[in-house]
Formats: C-alpha cells, structure tokens, sequence
C-alpha cells in the first residue's frame, strides 16, 4: 500500500535522491492531470463538457478530447516514485476522481503528497540551500525569469540552463532541448506537458520534479522585493 509523505519529509526525500544520482520522478495529477486522463475513458465528453469546462482552459492548444495528449501523460503517471493528489473535500470532484484515475490506471507510486506541496516547499529556505549549487535544469514558460531571480536573490550557482515549454505544441522541442543539457534536477512548470517532461527527465536518468505553482510564488515574491519565506500571498496564474 502506498504510503503518504509530509511536506516537509518530501524535500528532505528529493535532497536524498538528487544527492543518491539515482533517477526519480515526483509530479502531481492536479485539476488538469485528472481531466485529460480520465476523458473518454472514465468521464464521458457531456460529462466533462458540462462540469469541467474550465479543463480546456488549462490545455489553450489542445481541446479535449486529445487521445495522444492522454496516453502520455498516463505514461508520465505511471513513471512517477511521488505522485501529488488532492485530498480536500469541499470541491466534490477533485478527490473523487483523483481515486478513480489512480484506481483505473493502476498507478502505483511509492508515495503520495499533497497536491500543492510545490507551494509550501517554494516557501521553505532549506529548498534554496539544498539546491543552490546542484546542476538544475529549469522548465516552462517562466523558466528564464525563474533563473534570474535564483541566481541573484537566492545565489543559485548550478543552473544549467533553461527550456522553453509554454504549450502542448512546443512539448516535443522541449524534450529535444533537455536532451542537450548535462543536468541532475529538472524543476518543470510546465502544466499538462510539465508533468510529462518530468518523468521524461527521469526516464534519461535524472531527477524530475513538477514545480508548477512554485515558480509564480518564487517569482512573484520577488517583484514585492521579499523572499519567498516572508511573502504572505498565493500566486496568480
């Protein structure tokens, strides 16, 4: 039975691997993870159409349903050592068919954390000490803002450099560009695509992680002159 990981024990856990040179993957099947894998396979189109329209918000290149998009992003799952979930209630849909994609697919990771933990360990100083002088590889649309802001505020020595992924059509580039890059830990907000890229990342041996939120809360913070440990907001996206 796969065991549930605190916030805090995750970052020790992703210092321990990055450290053990062993690969690994932690990403989170968050609201739009779990639209794309369950579409036509455990949802009906009318179903998805009619209570999760905000899905195709997620996806502004690719509108549901997306059979290709699915079939990786299942295999992206599958890869997974951590898997995010959600666990609130009040939403009567996230953590229902959260089960149910984990259920369905027999997705067996060897842990599972909390959905949002990105956010919480982007407000952790012992996230920018751990991984300051590690040979990073930063993903997404905000990738080349992210390295700024860690190398000035944060002293980030390692950044290896970084990869433009701002939507589903430039997923398969982005994967061509990772493989041009001597790295051990890839940080991917990347959405949908993100979640893949980071399982890829472990798949050629390394150590991928999806930062999603973590990024926004990084680099908004810094646009209010505070680090992130000090910053009493939540990200816009």
């Amino acid at each position: 039975m796969t065991e549930n990981i605190k916030t805090g024990d995750v970052l020790e856990a992703w210092k321990e691997v990055v450290e053990s040179g062993q690969p690994h993957s932690s990403v989170r099947l968050g609201d739009a993870q779990i639209i794309v894998a369950a579409h036509e396979e455990i949802l009906s189109m009318k179903f998805v159409n009619k209570l999760c329209r905000w899905a195709n918000d997620h996806l502004p290149d690719s509108k549901l349903p997306d059979k290709k998009l699915q079939e990786q992003l299942v295999w992206a799952l599958h890869q997974a050592d951590f898997l995010g979930v959600f666990c609130q209630t009040e939403h009567w849909n996230l953590k229902p068919l959260s089960d149910m994609v984990i259920q369905y697919y027999d997705i067996k990771p060897s842990r599972f954390f909390y959905a949002f933990d990105n956010f919480y360990i982007s407000k952790d100083p012992r996230f920018y000490e751990y991984f300051k002088d590690t040979k990073v590889l930063l993903i997404g649309a905000k990738a080349g803002k992210l390295k700024e802001v860690l190398e000035r505020r944060y002293g980030w020595t390692g950044i290896a450099g970084t990869v433009d992924c701002p939507n589903w059509k430039s997923f398969e580039k982005a994967m061509s560009e990772m493989d041009k890059y001597k790295y051990r830990l890839a940080l991917v907000s990347a959405g949908v695509p993100g979640t893949i890229l980071a399982s890829y990342a472990k798949h050629t041996g390394h150590v991928g992680i999806s930062f999603g939120s973590g990024a926004d809360t990084c680099i908004q913070a810094d646009a209010d002159g505070v680090n992130t440990w000090e910053w009493d907001k939540n990200p816009v996206y």
